[in-house]
């Protein structure tokens, strides 16, 4: 479906001290790319038997929204989060990169809570780094660097509040996967195009992620792409897979968002969503 948008009011933002956005983005639609962008989400929709999804591109350099189409204003938690917990915690100095972390055999006990990494049923990841904890999207890395970099959940959802992201329910185990916080694609999207356009050790992260991780299916042949998948079940059952990113990486000039809700597994933010995104750069690339 054509949708034009004239100007788009976002009142969510992002105090980033750093960033000192505005709380007005304007769009500038492109109409042929809008057209060609709402074919590949919805061949992809079909594909998967998905029930809603969402694609925005937006100007990294004005803010400017140059494509919307999908359903509006997907309100509801996201995996992506866990891209501005892990920038949270690399801005307190407390954990690098390149710090080891031990994920064990995948399943992590936490009180009466436990987490599980993908891939719990091979045996877990054992020692990684903090950046191939990131780009392998385990669960409990995330925790572990989380729990590392915060005394508890209140320290924590302070940060993220820095990034325009307001926790509902205060967790240090389940907030930076992404639980308790509500949020927008395009909530998500803006956050990623302060990245995109910051010094910032989690560049390096994303674009790890993209070259090595499970973000790999958003790689694409004709640029260099940064960024991060998403994957949470939502509390009706469904699971929400995402992939946000920017390119060309070494200088940034558009982000994009791609957001798929699905009712059944499998549930895939690279397979998924980093696919339509990889479309959606080479078409741009073909301009």
């Amino acid at each position: 479906m054509l949708k034009t948008y004239l100007t788009v009011l976002v009142s969510l933002l992002v105090a980033c001290s750093p960033a000192k956005q505005n709380t007005k983005q304007v769009s500038t639609i492109d109409s042929t790319l809008q057209v060609r962008v709402d074919s590949i989400l919805q061949n992809k929709l079909s594909e998967l038997n998905a029930t809603v999804g969402q694609v925005i591109i937006m100007e990294v350099r004005t803010g400017e929204i140059k494509v919307s189409v999908g359903s509006d204003s997907i309100l509801q938690e996201s995996g992506l989060v866990r891209t501005a917990s892990l920038l949270a915690v690399l801005e307190t100095k407390a954990v690098k990169l390149s710090d080891t972390i031990d994920v064990g055999n995948g399943i992590l006990a936490i009180g009466k809570d436990t987490l599980y990494d993908h891939n719990w049923h091979r045996g877990g990841y054992g020692k990684i780094t903090v950046e191939q904890g990131f780009e392998l999207a385990s669960n409990i890395a995330t925790y572990k660097v989380a729990r590392k970099a915060f005394e508890n959940g209140q320290a924590f959802s302070e940060a993220l509040a820095k990034y325009g992201y307001q926790v509902k329910d205060t967790s240090l185990v389940y907030n930076p996967l992404g639980y308790g916080i509500l949020t927008t694609p395009l909530q998500n999207l803006t956050f990623f195009n302060y990245i995109a356009k910051s010094k910032t050790a989690i560049k390096e992260a994303l674009e790890y992620s993209v070259s090595n991780g499970l973000a790999k299916p958003a790689q694409s042949d004709r640029v260099k792409v940064a960024g991060a998948t998403g994957t949470i079940q939502l509390p009706n059952g469904e699971y929400a897979v995402e992939f946000c990113g920017y390119f060309p990486a070494d200088n940034p000039k558009y982000s994009v968002i791609v957001t798929i809700n699905k009712t059944e597994l499998p549930a895939s933010g690279g397979l998924m969503a980093g696919d339509v995104f990889r479309q959606i750069v080479d078409i741009m690339n073909e301009r």
